[in-house]
């Protein structure tokens, strides 16, 4: 049976990819379905066709996995929703060592996934979408990763952001249609939150109105107008404040750590201070660390009271700012701080430890010769793409060992995938 678009037949998933697709084989063609479970058998139809492989999608599930736990989710952000917690948890960890096996060439073995309950509501930033429209709507795109869908309501979001977006959404404020792009939310624990609307002009016909409205809520502490003339990225370099300040603190470590609309910040911090922890507990007070990518010293200033020294290393300026500030403030003696390129960091003092928590490109190749000069002791690699992580573990695998594979489920119901490695040196 040769297959066309709009071919329907029914098969069985006989595996799970990486994207969350099930994988059903049908005369040499491999079939990849969004939102099927393994060994579910359904009713499908073929909505594209490349020369060994299709894409379909769902008309009827004949027979449901006991791991189906949720039905009719529409959102692209959500393609895990429809799998049982405990399914996931060892997806990603079939994900982890396959990737490792196909990349690497290694076959690892795992140590203990860090994960908590919380499947819900542990985002503390949420970007979504505005519709083109004279109303503020915003929205987030479906499964077809083409349209846009409404939202007055996120599962993953805090209480706070959901209460924001449902006052969005009761309101209806005029707006001058295709004036913004995006609206971003930055929440803390304890229930603040700075909002930041995105749009490629200074002037917003529309938006003081909304602001006046939005400043009476109590849990806002800062509005913000970010430009940005960059399709291919959400926030732009500049930033206009247009109520309270461009700030939120966050606690960690006892210090409070100052956020703005544009600084890198963990998205789930209950959960990545599981990872925290694991670094902390294995370090040395006789211990100087390279907090390479160091965003704005989360890492570092979690870890600076259990060692000699850290030095952070981050390019982008903004992040050097907050950064400096959280050292002044605290008069922190041990901590320095440069503002560079990681790959372009040198000493010629010993560098016990290394900690590198990249972008999803992983590392750069000079930054991978430039531990191999350093030599630490160890490395301390976070990483938020299993792909280019397994990558750069291979190339450092001729003066490195793998001692732990700690997966972390830090984005229940999505693809995200989170790993801590730690790296030793080979004597």
């Amino acid at each position: 049976m040769t297959l066309t678009v709009g071919s329907k037949l029914i098969g069985k998933v006989v595996d799970i990819d990486y994207k969350g697709q099930g994988v059903i084989k049908h005369e040499g063609y491999v079939i990849f379905v969004p939102k099927l479970l393994n060994d579910e058998v359904a009713n499908i139809e073929i909505t594209s066709v490349k020369k060994s492989f299709c894409q379909a999608k769902i008309i009827e599930i004949i027979e449901k996995s006991e791991h189906r736990v949720h039905e009719d989710v529409s959102l692209d952000a959500l393609d895990l929703y429809h799998m049982s917690l405990e399914e996931q948890l060892r997806w990603q960890e079939k994900i982890t060592k396959e990737t490792f096996q196909k990349i690497a060439n290694l076959d690892v073995d795992l140590d203990e996934t860090i994960y908590d309950q919380r499947d819900t509501g542990y985002r503390n930033k949420s970007v979504f979408h505005v519709i083109n429209g004279n109303v503020l709507k915003l929205g987030l795109y479906d499964e077809s990763k083409k349209d846009l869908v409404e939202v007055d309501a996120y599962i993953l979001s805090d209480d706070t952001t959901n209460k924001i977006l449902k006052f969005f959404s009761d309101k209806a404020f005029n707006i001058a249609r295709n004036s913004l792009t995006h609206v971003v939310f930055r929440t803390n624990l304890k229930g603040q939150i700075l909002v930041t609307f995105v749009s490629k002009n200074e002037l917003v016909r529309g938006i003081d109105a909304i602001v006046i409205e939005l400043q009476k809520i109590e849990e806002v502490v800062g509005i913000t107008l970010n430009i940005n003339r960059n399709h291919k990225v959400i926030l732009g370099k500049e930033s206009i404040t247009l109520f309270g300040g461009n700030l939120i603190t966050e606690g960690l470590n006892g210090i409070d750590i100052p956020i703005s609309d544009r600084a890198f910040f963990q998205i789930n911090l209950p959960l990545v201070q599981k990872a925290y922890d694991i670094i902390k507990q294995d370090l040395k007070n006789t211990d100087v660390v390279l907090d390479a990518y160091s965003g704005i010293g989360s890492i570092g200033y979690y870890i600076y009271d259990q060692v000699k020294k850290v030095i952070m290393v981050e390019s982008n300026k903004q992040n050097i700012i907050l950064a400096e500030q959280v050292k002044e403030r605290y008069q922190i003696k041990n901590v320095d701080i440069l503002h560079e390129r990681a790959e372009n960091f040198k000493s010629d003092k010993t560098i016990h430890k290394v900690i590198c928590d990249p972008p999803r490109n992983g590392l750069m190749p000079e930054f991978v010769s430039a531990l191999k000069t350093l030599k630490p002791i160890k490395i301390y690699y976070l990483s938020c793409d299993v792909k280019t992580l397994a990558r750069d573990i291979a190339s450092l695998s001729d003066e490195y060992v793998i001692e732990h594979i700690h997966p972390i489920r830090m984005f229940y119901h999505t693809t995200s995938l989170e790993t801590l490695v730690i790296l030793k040196r080979i004597a």
